[in-house]
């Protein structure tokens, strides 16, 4: 070997190792079949002349987890736990004001139903004194055991709503003046930025599809495939936009499980046309379209949870669009230029493209099989 070869390899083994192991971490770090962290608690809050109402709804499997009974346990059994529930659900959602901690009294549990997965509903009424305007609602519940839980949190004022969501390093909500439109605006962008970087299935999809600009970039160039890999996401952006808006305001919505076991598909296909279609790009824009419009279904879940305000619902709407958009546009910021450098190395497309799409197919093929059959 010439010794100004070496070097240089090495250099580029470094960039295709942090390549793969980016796509390592997307792939099998989190192989579950929801593609998504955590688990959600949806509470909605009004306030009252004495102080506090709130409705909490909580997954079953969630409680029955907290009470120590094992996530096998039937909701019926849960339920006849109904006063170590409400104990628990006393010390861990809080109220106070400056005068100090509001009283709760805690109501019976009640099943309910959301996207076909038991939930238990509770309503709490809070007894406050002190000044109204400093009141403060605290969650402590299921954030010990599950990092990643979030509660989606919908505040309902006298002339205006509100949403936003707890989470394990922000656990309080002060309810004090009703929040101004930047706040919900600023709420909205951050959970669209949220949902694309926690949904680890839309990621995947993604990259797959950005996987074979490394062809285009060794052809023709870093500008080339900048170019190639924008026409791809503003594809898929167009897409998602289209059904995210029609799912949102209700005008088409599907099931969540043929939405989620599409999306599997998606990344599934993609994986296969780089597996024996590596450097085919033509049609890449249209799969980016096409499969677009199934994730548009995915990210309006969120909005579901969340809950469009309905006094600034196309705002919402919008914010939480750019959100998805701006983490997209990260997305190909942090790998346009690695995958550029690991397309110099000579078995670029035999080891990254092929191989990794190898892992991809099974990994999504295992998502979509579970998602399918509902496992």
């Amino acid at each position: 070997m010439r010794p100004g070869v070496a070097r240089p390899a090495r250099a580029q083994l470094k960039h295709v190792l942090a390549l793969v192991l980016a796509a390592l971490v997307l792939c099998v770090a989190w192989p579950r079949a929801e593609a998504h962290l955590g688990s959600n608690k949806y509470i909605r809050l009004e306030r009252t002349q004495a102080g506090l109402h709130a409705v909490v709804e909580i997954d079953a499997l969630d409680v029955a987890a907290e009470l120590g009974l094992g996530t096998d346990a039937s909701p019926q059994e849960v339920l006849s736990h109904a006063e170590a529930m409400r104990a628990w659900l006393e010390r861990g959602i809080t109220a106070r004001t400056n005068a100090g901690p509001c009283v709760p009294s805690v109501g019976e549990p009640v099943p309910v139903e959301r996207d076909r997965r038991a939930f238990l509903a509770v309503a709490i009424e809070f007894r406050c004194s002190g000044d109204p305007s400093t009141l403060v609602l605290r969650d402590d519940t299921i954030f010990d055991g599950d990092p990643q839980h979030e509660a989606m949190v919908h505040v309902a004022y006298a002339e205006s709503e509100d949403a936003t969501v707890l989470r394990h390093g922000s656990r309080e909500l002060a309810l004090g003046d009703p929040p101004g439109v930047m706040h919900l605006v600023q709420v909205f962008v951050v959970e669209g930025v949220m949902h694309l970087f926690t949904g680890y299935d839309h990621m995947l999809f993604l990259f797959s599809l950005m996987l074979g600009a490394g062809f285009v970039a060794r052809e023709r160039g870093l500008r080339m495939a900048f170019r190639d890999v924008a026409i791809l996401v503003t594809a898929f952006t167009v897409g998602h936009s289209i059904t995210l808006i029609s799912a949102a305001l209700g005008v088409v919505v599907l099931p969540s499980r043929l939405v989620e076991t599409l999306i599997a598909a998606s990344i599934v296909l993609v994986a296969l046309l780089n597996i024996f279609r590596p450097g085919e790009r033509r049609a890449m824009p249209k799969v980016a379209f096409t499969f677009g419009l199934i994730h548009g279904f995915g990210f309006s879940s969120v909005l579901a949870e969340l809950g469009l305000p309905r006094d600034h619902g196309v705002l919402a709407l919008l914010s939480f669009n750019v959100g998805i958009e701006l983490a997209q546009l990260l997305l190909v910021v942090v790998t346009i230029v690695p995958l550029e450098r690991a397309s110099r190395w000579r078995s670029f497309g035999p080891v990254i493209v092929r191989g990794g799409s190898v892992v991809v197919a099974l990994i999504a093929g295992y998502w979509m099989v579970t998602r399918a059959l509902a496992i």
